[in-house]
């Protein structure tokens, strides 16, 4: 599918164009989502470029994603969507800057660009040029950034006081293990979603450096280059954040495995205590349980009891010396 946007006054007009048709006078942006190979092969001939399969978006290699044909700068960036899914992903996103107008190719649809066109359709100068719109393109993608960073905060901090079990009211209850095992799984859950923003952030950091150079060395108007100047301080300081919360994940995830350490370990003391408690009983049940003819104590008429308050008091002894010395 293929979307031109062009200012019409106090109005931005939104076009769906074919294949067939020709490109209306005085767009701004084309948008193409999905496009047939019919579509790519007429936006070529309308724009005079190559467009990137879409195998080459998907290359890791910087040379394949930011480079210039002549006048026309081809910058790809991964985009994060589905963010608020259980199985967040992100998209290979080709920005395509020419003099006549900017081409984006897609294969998803990101709520970062119907958060743009949305803006754009109430505010038209957000599309006043080229250079704007692609400006405008990449300030929201990156505010969806720091959106889901956010999210991804407040998550954390809620598991750190669930892990920790302090409630809202500030009482603090103990988390058991099925509690813990959730905590494991938000929080692997999480870091997936961070490590998403993390990748996106690191490739749009690469394409800012890019388009920078590109509209110093191509004279791009002053507007667009201290917009950009802006969404890269936006970049560096989001991918500070993102760093913190990945700490703060780490940190969580190192606290909630010693919690289950510790009550393995609890448990493990149980049945250390009680095998050390029921020990020396055995141990004198075993001797006068020995079939020996001569047994002196076989002939007693108080030995039954005897063994009896021997096995009862060895059993007493150590039980009161561990919990005097606060191991029960």
């Amino acid at each position: 599918m293929i979307t031109a946007y062009l200012p019409q006054g106090s109005l931005l007009q939104k076009i769906d164009l074919t294949p067939a048709d020709v490109l209306p006078e005085g767009v701004v942006w084309l948008d193409l989502v999905e496009p047939t190979p019919a579509e790519e092969k007429a936006v070529e001939a309308l724009l005079g470029l190559e467009m990137p399969t879409r195998e080459e978006m998907q290359e890791i290699e910087i040379s394949s994603r930011l480079y210039r044909e002549a006048d026309i700068s081809y910058m790809t960036a991964n985009v994060l969507y589905h963010a608020e899914t259980p199985l967040p992903q992100t998209t290979a996103i080709t920005f395509i800057r020419s003099h006549r107008a900017l081409v984006t190719l897609r294969y998803a649809d990101p709520q970062a660009f119907r958060s743009f066109i949305t803006r754009a359709m109430r505010t038209p100068s957000m599309c006043a040029t080229p250079d704007i719109a692609l400006c405008g393109l990449l300030d929201s993608i990156i505010d969806r950034a720091a959106d889901v960073l956010e999210w991804a905060g407040r998550d954390l901090d809620q598991l750190s006081r669930s892990i920790f079990g302090y409630r809202a009211d500030g009482t603090r209850d103990e988390p058991d293990d099925a509690d813990l095992e959730d905590a494991i799984r938000n929080l692997g859950r999480i870091e997936d979603l961070n490590s998403r923003i993390r990748d996106s952030l690191t490739t749009l950091n690469r394409l800012i450096a890019f388009l920078n150079l590109s509209l110093t060395e191509q004279r791009g108007t002053k507007e667009s280059r201290q917009w950009l100047k802006t969404i890269a301080r936006d970049v560096q300081s989001l991918t500070e954040q993102s760093g913190f919360l990945a700490h703060k994940g780490n940190f969580l995830l190192d606290a909630t495995l010693g919690l289950i350490n510790i009550q393995q370990t609890k448990i493990i003391k149980i049945f250390s205590v009680a095998a050390t408690v029921f020990l020396p009983p055995t141990l004198i049940a075993s001797i006068y349980g020995m079939n020996f003819r001569n047994l002196p104590e076989l002939d007693w008429s108080f030995g039954y009891p005897m063994a009896i308050v021997m096995m009862i008091a060895s059993a007493a002894l150590p039980y009161w010396w561990f919990k005097r010395k606060g191991w029960l």
